[in-house]
């Protein structure tokens, strides 16, 4: 047992967690993180229809439903929402061998470790260190923009034939937030917050519209 910066570490390197902190159940945060963001991109889909170029909008909605297309949109929801869910999934488990407050080790998706004969009972983590360890997080957020943008590619098409230009907006504030939270997560862990919700709100956002044209399309709205 030793310490990192004050903070007690366990043999393996990782935090020494309590027992508390071991049994966590952050599930329920999860559920919260998977379905409010929806909540609030439906939102704003609604304030565009509703003082934007309704008159339009409406025409393109019914366009679209009489293809049965609203279906299509669900369908984008439902997968959007899955990606949220098992990308945040893995949190339930990290909240138990990490905390907050761990820097940089918040990085890895993974924790290794050695076997076979004379195996070390340390972790093996991410070099977080200097232009090595800027790298390694330039690249982490990259994958998890891949894991993350599967909604957002599968609805551009479907949602701009009824909100082409807000659209647009959304993939520009999607661009920016990705482009923020790489160049922010190489100066460390925590840089790459704004633009992670940036990015998450334009995805959702673009969903939002989606579930507002299927509402509208199962006669809810």
């Amino acid at each position: 047992m030793g310490s990192d910066n004050g903070t007690k570490v366990s043999d393996s390197g990782l935090p020494a967690m309590t027992d508390a902190e071991k049994k966590k159940n952050t599930l329920p945060i999860v559920g919260a993180f998977t379905m409010v963001p929806l909540a609030i991109g439906t939102a704003i889909a609604y304030g565009v229809y509703m003082w934007g170029a309704r008159a339009t909008f409406e025409k393109r909605i019914q366009a679209f439903v009489a293809n049965d297309l609203h279906w299509a949109g669900l369908a984008v929801v439902v997968l959007g929402r899955t990606i949220t869910f098992v990308n945040g999934y893995p949190m339930v488990f990290k909240s138990q061998i990490m905390r907050a407050d761990s820097g940089n080790l918040r990085s890895n998706p993974f924790i290794y470790k050695m076997i076979g004969k004379d195996a070390k009972d340390n972790a093996v983590v991410f070099n977080d260190e200097g232009a090595i360890g800027a790298y390694n997080r330039a690249n982490r957020s990259l994958h998890h923009m891949i894991e993350n943008y599967g909604a957002l590619v599968a609805g551009l098409a479907l949602a701009s034939q009824v909100f082409a230009f807000p659209v647009f907006v959304a993939v520009c504030i999607f661009s920016v937030g990705r482009i923020l939270h790489q160049v922010g997560y190489t100066s460390g862990y925590g840089g790459h917050g704004l633009g992670f919700g940036v990015s998450m709100l334009a995805i959702a956002t673009i969903e939002g519209f989606l579930l507002f044209i299927g509402l509208k399309g199962l006669k809810f709205l």
